[in-house]
């Protein structure tokens, strides 16, 4: 057991919603509030944040986060106190930093001024709002159920509980969505005063109601180069108006971008609690049982959580952290890469580095790689050259 605390940022997340939307895939379960499953799944929640708690100590010594960050699902189906509660479980089993950045996703439809005040009390000091759109009809084509106009409300009513750092998530390539649709919700958005936008093209994940429209063809979507003629308007409106482009798919005022989710695109180690989450730790990364009622079973009954497990490589890990570091608009420095695995990244990308520069999708300068513009704009297909086969 090392003296020296090790640095571990921790994810909560909530698997309920009062309804699931039409593009998503996460791991959500449509529940009564305050049902009985959901009570037990908080509870079995706040048993695996102590357990867990004290079998890092146990094995590692001191553990101490920087960054909580609650997801879902939708955490705000919870009641404040219940939040508040899980919070609270975090804070007593780790000793959390007292700068922390502590995250909540929020969704318009069930947050009020009375839930973000408890909050923001018991010590959340960031929210991200699910918003995609602020046209009606797109989010009744989502099957959001809230308004443009509650999204609105519920930024007004998270300003008034103390939030000063606030995200809107907002989605673009919607089914019948126009550029000039899209640059409405992106001039809603910056009208609000918002710090933090994170932008999301849609994707057909399979499973979801999209996925199975599109395969009928039933769902009128926008061609490629519409979709990326939206994210190029979103660099170009979100940058003048003094927005920083950061990553990808975000864009921060200076001094409010994502801590939390840097450690991910940094590819650090996360300790990810409740339904589903992922942990990766030494190399390790597992997640835990996905469905609520036998996630709180096993947590009664004390065995593993654990469902899949796998042991990344060197060269499995060298991948991942150059494909998620050059995400970052600020680019990768290379000698972040030699520190951490004694590999001279010129020489064993020689190939992918090489025709990606002559391609014009990267860039080298002062030893920091970086996504040209053309190379943002192809970022998937750039970035999966890093992975292995």
């Amino acid at each position: 057991m090392s003296d020296a605390a090790r640095s571990l940022a921790v994810y909560v997340h909530i698997p309920f919603c009062a309804r699931h939307c039409a593009y998503c895939d996460f791991n959500t379960f449509v529940e009564r509030a305050q049902s009985g499953l959901v009570l037990e799944t908080v509870a079995a929640i706040q048993a695996d944040i102590a357990r867990t708690a004290r079998e890092l100590e146990a094995e590692h010594g001191r553990v101490t986060v920087p960054t909580i960050f609650f997801g879902g699902g939708t955490p705000t189906f919870l009641s404040g106190s219940q939040l508040a509660s899980l919070l609270g479980t975090v804070k007593d089993n780790f000793a959390v930093e007292p700068n922390a950045e502590i995250s909540s996703e929020a969704n318009p439809g069930s947050s009020d001024a009375e839930k973000f005040g408890a909050m923001r009390e018991a010590g959340f000091n960031r929210l991200s709002i699910g918003v995609q759109s602020f046209d009606d009809g797109l989010l009744v084509a989502l099957d959001r159920f809230h308004t443009a106009g509650e999204a609105e409300r519920a930024v007004a009513a998270a300003r008034e509980a103390g939030f000063s750092n606030l995200n809107l998530d907002l989605m673009f390539g919607l089914p019948t969505q126009s550029l000039s649709l899209w640059e409405t919700t992106l001039d809603r958005a910056l009208a609000l005063g918002t710090d933090h936008l994170s932008l999301y093209a849609l994707t057909l994940e399979p499973g979801t109601r999209f996925e199975r429209l599109h395969a009928g063809g039933r769902l009128d979507l926008p061609d490629e180069d519409d979709e990326l003629a939206m994210y190029e308007r979103s660099i170009g409106l979100l940058t003048a108006a003094g927005l920083e482009h950061y990553e990808v798919s975000n864009f921060a005022r200076p001094g409010f971008r994502s801590r939390h989710n840097q450690v991910y695109w940094r590819n650090e180690e996360y300790l990810g609690v409740g339904p589903g989450a992922v942990s990766c730790l030494e190399g390790r990364r597992w997640k835990r049982e996905k469905l609520p009622a036998r996630y709180a079973a096993k947590m009664k009954a004390g065995t593993d959580l654990a469902v899949e497990s796998e042991q990344l490589d060197a060269d499995g890990s060298l991948g991942e952290t150059m494909m998620l570091g050059l995400r970052l608009r600020d680019g990768l420095p290379l000698e972040r890469i030699r520190a951490r695995f004694g590999v001279e990244p010129r020489e064993r990308f020689a190939l992918e580095l090489a025709r990606l520069q002559s391609e014009g999708l990267l860039h080298l300068e002062a030893d920091t790689l970086r996504l040209t513009h053309r190379g943002l704009l192809l970022a998937n297909d750039v970035l999966a050259a890093f992975l292995p086969d």
